[in-house]
């Protein structure tokens, strides 16, 4: 994707984002309920209805008197997308009709109404073009506060994370002509936070802490957006340094580009992608070499990563979206969606979705962590990806491509130990465990659910493999190897438990040690048959799975019965945070 492409525009050293940049997003129900203003008797009450991805509509209705004192209600709609707290309504007033069908009804307007939501605390209005004294008289220009006394209201803190007001940009940020919006760029030292209530937008390669110096932390508060303008835009956290994104299901943290997902100008590549760099080992140097010496520079200049600390922090990522991101430098340098650089477990990352990323989703570099609640969709290349030695444990993801636009590269898993000596030590093997991979046929292309290759190890159990045009691939003489034989697994590569449905289930190269089906049909709980699925949830004719052995399957695992990413639809760990799931 050619930079050329990005609209951005650099006035006095502040960057210009296409499309909305006003930081609270009201496309959620926080803002619903009965506002008033006060010291009159007029109220507004508004209500939103979702629609579509990042977008929906809001209804007002306003409850004020006529010039005689007789009260009369006016009514509006107004779209909004993710992002946006300033929204106008065109009023109307109703009269005639009924409720039976009568289509006696007329509508006339009433005027115009611009809001904006500058917390859930307050709004500013102002009216313009009205037909109404009183109004006039009262002031056409005035705020809103919510009435909190009346049930079901949602401004207080316990519900509505957006409790502050913008003001202007701190001394770290600079100030974009944009409403609410500041810039970053640059290195972020000492502790810094990311408030909910401005737009944030990284210009270029901005780090937190420097490598080899004082720890940093930057906090990001729940129902932010970060938005890169250009591919080379990114965020990456260096070694020694902590990211904590701790959003919520009702608001999560977005990472994303320039343009909402309502605007075709949205998709893969608009930026670059979130980078995290951790001090946990990895296996590409020589024997020779200490592990608190090996290390590796991240592709995009990211930044260093490795050393010798497997229960290292890099932070918490939790209710985060990254999406439209991962740009293609090169056919070998390119940005995923997330990077996880030699990062520990100490490292805590659940419920995170990457959507629409141009390479990788999540690819793990070496490191020891952990991830839970995994969400991949409509990536580009592989979903997930993984190389130099990563020993992490993974429990409930889902991975869905885009349905429309499959390509040979649109890989589920693409798994590796190490290109260059694929008997490097210590050896890749995660453990994964109720993963759902949903793939795409194309005519002229060959997707693939699993390769697993260069000497990778692995353990699956409870994991569904369906619609890729080849569900399971395993390939390299070392990855034969290190696994065994059918009738003597080692146990760095297992696979129990697994349901698999593909146009051809197995792919088979001659010279192999042994099948890629007998390996399957070697273990225990495996079947080849159709999951039964409503698009990405079980149905009552889903396969059922086994109990996991408590013995292999440590303390990070749910010790759950069931195959695939959920239990059933009414249990879905997606609800409220996710989109783009259609």
């Amino acid at each position: 994707m050619k930079v050329g492409k990005f609209k951005s525009i650099v006035l006095t050293g502040a960057l210009v984002v296409a499309g909305v940049s006003q930081a609270i997003s009201v496309d959620n129900k926080m803002f619903e309920g009965v506002w008033f203003k006060p010291g009159t008797n007029s109220g507004w009450g508004f209500e939103f209805l979702k629609t579509g991805d990042e977008k929906g509509l809001m209804f007002v209705t306003g409850f004020i008197y006529d010039d005689n004192g007789t009260a009369f209600w006016v009514t509006g709609d107004a779209p909004v997308v993710s992002g946006q707290s300033i929204l106008s309504f065109e009023l109307k007033t109703t009269s005639g009709g009924s409720i039976d069908g009568d289509s006696n009804a007329v509508n006339e307007n009433f005027g115009l109404m611009d809001v904006d939501f500058k917390s859930c605390q307050k709004a500013s209005v102002s009216l313009t073009g009205i037909n109404s004294d009183i109004l006039a008289s009262e002031g056409v220009s005035f705020d809103l506060e919510p009435i909190d006394n009346i049930v079901g209201q949602n401004h207080d803190s316990s519900v509505c994370t957006y409790q502050t007001e913008f003001t202007t940009c701190p001394d770290f940020a600079a100030t974009s002509t944009q409403p609410k919006t500041c810039v970053l760029s640059g290195t972020l030292t000492g502790n810094k936070t990311l408030t909910n209530d401005t737009n944030w937008v990284l210009q270029g390669a901005v780090f937190v802490g420097e490598d080899g110096g004082a720890t940093s932390n930057l906090t990001i508060e729940p129902g932010t957006r970060v938005l890169g303008v250009t591919g080379n835009d990114f965020l990456a956290i260096q070694r020694g340094s902590k990211l904590f994104a701790e959003g919520t299901a009702k608001s999560p943290i977005v990472f994303t580009g320039p343009y909402n997902a309502s605007d075709e100008s949205a998709g893969a590549g608009n930026w670059g992608g979130l980078v995290i760099n951790g001090k946990a080992p990895l296996n590409i140097c020589d024997e020779s070499v200490a592990f608190s010496q090996c290390e590796d520079v991240g592709e995009g200049a990211s930044g260093n990563f490795g050393g010798d600390q497997p229960h290292d922090s890099s932070g918490v990522i939790k209710y985060v979206r990254v999406q439209f991101g991962g740009f293609r430098i090169n056919d070998e340098d390119e940005l995923n969606g997330i990077a996880l650089q030699g990062v520990g477990d100490g490292t805590i990352i659940d419920y995170v979705q990457v959507h629409a990323n141009e390479d990788d989703g999540i690819e793990a570099f070496g490191g020891t962590v952990n991830m839970k609640h995994i969400v991949l969709t409509n990536i580009k290349d592989d979903s997930l990806d993984w190389t130099h030695g990563w020993n992490g444990k993974v429990q409930y993801v889902l991975v869905k491509q885009d349905q429309n636009a499959a390509n040979d590269k649109d890989r589920g898993i693409e798994a590796d130990n190490y290109e260059l000596n694929n008997d490097a030590v210590p050896r890749s093997q995660p453990m994964i465990a109720n993963a759902t991979f949903i793939g795409a046929d194309s005519d002229n292309k060959t997707t693939r659910g699993m390769v697993l290759r260069r000497g990778t190890g692995a353990n699956f159990t409870n994991v569904i493999v369906t619609g890729f045009e080849r569900c399971l691939d395993i390939d390299s003489e070392a990855t034969f190897a290190a696994a065994g034989s059918t009738d003597n697994l080692t146990g760095f590569l297992t696979m129990e438990n697994t349901v698999i449905s593909c146009a051809q289930n197995f792919e088979e190269e001659e010279g192999d040690a042994f099948t890629v089906q007998s390996f399957f049909e070697s273990q225990a709980g495996n079947e080849v048959a159709d999951p039964a699925l409503n698009n990405i949830y079980p149905t009552a004719n889903t396969p059922t799975g086994k109990n996991m052995d408590p013995n292999i399957w440590s303390a990070f695992f749910d010790k759950v019965n069931y195959v695939g990413a959920f239990k059933s639809e009414s249990h879905a760990w997606t609800n409220g945070w996710t989109e783009f799931l259609d």
